[in-house]
């Protein structure tokens, strides 16, 4: 009896020995290196945009100054784009690779291919493609539409041409989230690609078209509010070349003197230096963003409604009624639009890469206003998409995003992603 309890004992402790082998795994997880190294670069990830946020580094990194003292713009922006490189190279550990993508922020340069005479390339090089901070340079070429380059970033197409015809062309442009401007005045049926491409509902009217007052179409929607958000934070350059210049705002011009430091503008309510606003009784608020530093040729200004709400700017033109107003329209008199701005989402599976198309009829080109509301529509189209290092991202890589407010109290908000690879 002895014998066999013993027996029994031993088989116990054997099976019991066995199942704690096989039941082991399930117990004890143990991670592959690379995982606790991916989970670690994500925190260190998450921390660092956070950290970033509070300490408004993105304020200096995306957004280059204006030179003061005749310094270099391009070394400016390698500087800011350094300090991140810095920053960020000391956050992670020195096997892990990095890169910025950013959304809905204007990059240092936007790359422009132009469907136009030499005389309306050289107007966009002079009253509307100047410095506006974050962007600095344009770089503007001529093009026909049956020669498209996919290195520019957007498009701009002058004129009555039949878009149809390219469709195919301007179609696989715009999948790489390329974006296209249209200035173009409807005297008669466009075709039914530029219809559908620009969101025209043409409404045949006759002529001459008095004066109107336009104005921004519904500033609660989102596309329009941002845009009009855009366009109080972008700058108008006035040539000033001997201390004297114009501004043409509405059906007004008002000379502008530059006496030292401080500016002069008539009917303003009072002399303004860098960073002052003043009012001109019911046209607008105007901010002196800066003056030419070296030679006093040119001043950068900023335009607002004088109203509470600052965004509803009201323009005035001679203005086509020939396109009704729809769910596109970010400009308009009545019931006709004067601007249309698109996202097409439906050629692009990315949020990033959606491109934009934006229409604006011909207007008088004299006027400051409707100039820089075409600089905005321009700037928008172009996508305000890049990234930072421009760096080769792999497929086995990780992000981490974070929604940013805006850039300066602009309350623009933007997407930064933050990839890491190579762990």
């Amino acid at each position: 009896m002895l014998v066999k309890g013993f027996i029994r004992i031993i088989e116990v402790v054997i099976f019991s020995f066995i199942l704690f082998v096989l039941l082991m795994p399930t117990f004890f997880h143990y991670s592959d290196i690379n995982d606790w190294s991916k989970a670690n670069s994500l925190l260190l990830c998450n921390d660092l945009l956070y950290s970033i946020e509070r300490n408004g580094t993105f304020n200096d990194v995306l957004i280059t100054d204006p030179f003061t003292d005749g310094n270099n713009l391009m070394e400016e922006h390698e500087k800011d784009i350094g300090l991140l490189h810095n920053i960020t190279e000391k956050v992670f550990p020195v096997f892990v690779d990095f890169e910025y993508e950013i959304k809905n922020v204007a990059p240092y340069n936007i790359s422009i291919g132009c469907n136009c005479t030499e005389n309306e390339k050289e107007w966009l090089e002079e009253k509307i493609l100047t410095p506006n901070y974050p962007t600095v340079e344009f770089d503007i070429l001529r093009v026909s539409l049956n020669n498209l380059s996919s290195t520019c970033d957007l498009f701009i197409i002058f004129g009555d041409e039949n878009l149809s015809l390219y469709k195919s062309n301007i179609t696989s442009l715009l999948k790489n989230g390329k974006g296209f401007v249209l200035i173009r005045n409807f005297s008669s049926e466009p075709d039914s690609f530029t219809k559908e491409l620009f969101g025209i509902n043409y409404s045949p009217a006759p002529g001459p078209f008095p004066e109107e007052d336009l104005t921004f179409t519904n500033l609660s929607n989102k596309r329009t509010a941002g845009i009009a958000k855009r366009f109080i934070n972008n700058l108008i350059r006035i040539n000033t070349t001997g201390g004297t210049g114009k501004l043409h705002l509405k059906n007004q011009t008002y000379d502008v003197n530059i006496s030292g430091n401080f500016v002069n503008i008539t009917n303003c309510s009072k002399t303004i230096s860098e960073g002052e606003t003043c009012t001109i009784s019911g046209v607008a608020n105007i901010t002196l963003y800066q003056i030419d530093p070296l030679s006093k040729d040119w001043i950068d200004i900023k335009i607002a409604s004088y109203n509470t709400n600052k965004r509803d700017y009201i323009f005035r033109d001679n203005f086509p009624k020939t396109v009704e107003k729809n769910n596109y329209t970010i400009l308009s008199s009545g019931t006709n639009s004067g601007a249309n701005a698109r996202v097409l989402k439906n050629y692009s599976n990315s949020y990033e890469n959606e491109p934009r198309v934006f229409w604006i009829y011909d207007y008088d080109k004299n006027k400051d206003d409707l100039n820089l509301l075409l600089k905005t529509g321009i700037i928008w189209a172009s996508g305000e998409h890049y990234f930072i290092f421009n760096k080769k991202i792999p497929e086995k890589r990780d992000y981490c995003m974070h929604f940013y407010s805006g850039l300066r109290g602009n309350n623009i908000p933007f997407i930064v992603k933050l990839y890491f690879f190579g762990y």
